[in-house]
């Protein structure tokens, strides 16, 4: 019986909260290789019904930086999302730096910074957005997601489907 209330609360954390109709969500995190200087980006958008709608795993070559890592990965859920067509978006992340950044009105001019700052123009393009911080418990899918991406070459898009290796977490 124990396991089964463990089993429930995961599979709660990991459901999040799902988008208002009309709007679509996007879970975004990154995964840093310090050793391969190499940065995993996974991405997970659903619909108003929970259904997966698109799914993005890329790696890119860059120096072991954590924060400049997310504001990428933050910058690359932008551009999918403006590639997919949306225009009513929700971002959720797990690096509360980045998600304060984007938040604020303010530009810094350090590395994150001019992502950021990529990132807030983008986001003016959408009908409406927003941002948003979550755990990493509620983000486990895109975590998954960006540590796969560290294994791939090229990038990997899928549209209404995801990697195997995230099913079981769906």
């Amino acid at each position: 019986m124990e396991q089964n209330r463990k089993e429930s609360k995961l599979l709660k954390l990991t459901d999040g909260l799902l988008p208002p109709l009309d709007m679509f969500k996007a879970n975004w995190d990154a995964a840093i290789d310090k050793v391969n200087s190499r940065v995993g980006i996974g991405v997970i958008v659903r619909n108003s019904e929970g259904a997966v709608m698109a799914s993005l795993c890329s790696s890119m070559d860059l120096l072991p930086n954590p924060l400049l890592g997310e504001a990428i990965a933050a910058r690359r859920v932008s551009s999918f999302c403006a590639d997919l067509g949306l225009q009513h978006i929700i971002l959720e992340g797990d690096s509360l730096l980045v998600v304060k950044a984007i938040q604020n009105k303010e530009d810094s001019w350090s590395d994150s910074g001019l992502v950021i700052r990529d990132i807030k123009i983008l986001l003016s393009k959408f009908l409406s957005w927003s941002v948003l911080y979550v755990h990493r418990e509620v983000n486990v899918i895109a975590h998954h997601l960006a540590k796969f991406a560290l294994s791939c070459q090229e990038d990997c898009i899928m549209i209404e489907d995801c990697p195997p290796c995230i099913k079981q977490l769906l």
